[in-house]
């Protein structure tokens, strides 16, 4: 998971890719069937990374069965000890693509071993962060972080990472009945036959969500953790814990990468339903890696659903990577388009599996079967 703002699912479970072979997934693994700490928190134009911002997300992976989990040992603090006093403050999320996410923590009213969540998504002109948002995402109600325990747990602290044992502060997350709003000078609103669609104008054309209404409330388990001054929020996973998300002091902005810039060309112009944000469509694939010495930058293929069963996903619900919710709306069924994905709306730093390298850039053919 990706960022630290909650989504359109009504429960708390992130969509997981379930196929480890189409490589356009935001995650590949099922990191776990509800990764409760950053609930989802996949709102934005498409979800975690989505729909404007980077759907590099390597999505960190379970704690393997091999993996020997030292049992916890738990030391609880007097009552009036704060122990989650030094994960306040003002923490920002990475930089993906051109969204980047805002967590605040202060003191929960009235408890000392609690901490009030407050999450902000804000939405950038262009790749990198840079500059003044020219739109936001609040939600009506903050999070609360109670604390239960400190306890020696082995953790997962990033993708890729060699597995540690380290003291983990344990929380329990109560999430609020909660709803959302977009503002800022790029935002335009919507209503129409009861539904609030709220869409954000970029140089090559908006981007629309519909507002998925109030959210139930509920409650997680989760844990938090200060790793070389920046905070990490890790989720419960195989016997261990699995790092969510990290957030820094500092807000990091970063330079557009070199590579191709974001591309799409229609090849077969369609005649059927439009695709927009919310729906769910039908289509066949091909992917290659970037390549700009080879004829029309197509280098090694590494996935195809040609000959395969088409692929049906929700468009602009995280479940692909950014790359394609910012990529296939405005298509109609019958149409075939061709995508250059720069690695800041793919898989950005980290690559995914063997076959997408680090900062690798990609191309993709998507034909449009149907739009329900």
């Amino acid at each position: 998971m990706h960022a630290l703002i909650p989504g359109n699912q009504t429960k708390l479970c992130l969509i997981h890719a379930e196929s480890n072979d189409r490589h356009f997934l935001r995650t590949k693994k099922v990191v776990n069937s509800c990764t409760p700490l950053l609930i989802a928190a996949c709102l934005g134009l498409g979800g975690c990374g989505g729909g404007g911002g980077n759907g590099s997300g390597s999505g960190a992976a379970p704690l393997a069965d091999t993996t020997t989990v030292t049992p916890p040992v738990s030391v609880t603090p007097p009552a009036t000890a704060s122990a989650l006093a030094n994960y306040a403050g003002t923490w920002y999320g990475p930089c993906q693509g051109r969204l980047q996410d805002t967590a605040t923590l202060k003191p929960a009213p009235g408890g000392a071993n609690a901490l009030q969540l407050n999450l902000v998504r804000n939405f950038h002109a262009a790749d990198g962060c840079a500059g003044t948002a020219v739109a936001s995402e609040t939600l009506s109600a903050d999070f609360t972080l109670a604390y239960g325990s400190t306890t020696t747990a082995a953790a997962l602290l990033a993708p890729g990472a060699t597995v540690v044992q380290v003291a983990l502060d344990l929380v329990t997350i109560a999430i609020p009945a909660y709803s959302r709003t977009r503002a800022g000078p790029a935002v335009t609103t919507t209503d129409a036959n009861g539904v609030r669609t709220w869409c954000i104008a970029y140089a090559e054309g908006p981007s629309c969500s519909a507002d998925a209404g109030l959210q139930a409330a509920a409650s997680a388990p989760g844990a938090l953790y200060l790793d070389k001054g920046e905070l990490v929020l890790l989720s419960p996973s195989g016997g261990g814990y699995v790092a969510d998300t990290r957030y820094t002091k500092e807000r990091a902005t970063t330079a557009q990468s070199a590579g191709p810039a974001f591309s799409r060309v229609d090849t077969v112009q369609g005649s059927g339903t439009l695709a927009t944000s919310g729906r769910t469509l039908s289509v066949n694939y091909t992917g290659w890696l970037y390549d700009a010495t080879k004829p029309d930058s197509k280098g090694a293929q590494f996935d195809t659903s040609i000959g395969k069963t088409p692929f049906t996903f929700r468009l602009g619900a995280g479940q692909v990577i950014a790359g394609w919710d910012q990529g296939l709306p405005g298509m109609r069924a019958g149409g075939k388009r061709t995508l250059v994905i720069p690695a800041s709306l793919a898989y950005g730093q980290t690559g995914s599996g063997t076959t997408i390298p680090p900062n690798a850039a990609l191309v993709f053919e998507v034909d449009l079967i149907s739009v329900q």
